[in-house]
């Protein structure tokens, strides 16, 4: 039997490590999409987060109707 190779010992841990901080760096870095409604017209908005702090805030559209601002909010979803 021959000895491990350091590219072994990489390619054995890398899935896992992978795993393991990806999840937790989706964690601190992610995106949530917000619908909000004034006077009867609905605005889509895309906020960026860094840990607990937003650090960009986007409009997506504006002036939608609640049918169209829901479907836009399904679309935006994330898929399962």
């Amino acid at each position: 039997m021959m000895p491990m190779t350091r590219a072994d010992i990489l390619k054995a841990l890398l899935p896992g490590l992978n795993k393991l901080f990806g999840a937790e760096y989706a964690k601190v870095h992610h995106t949530e999409y917000h619908m909000k409604s004034r006077y009867g017209k609905y605005s889509i908005y895309k906020w960026d987060f860094n840990g607990a702090t937003r650090i960009n805030s986007t409009t997506l559209a504006k002036g939608l109707s609640k049918e169209e601002a829901s479907g836009m909010m399904k679309l935006l979803g994330e898929p399962e």
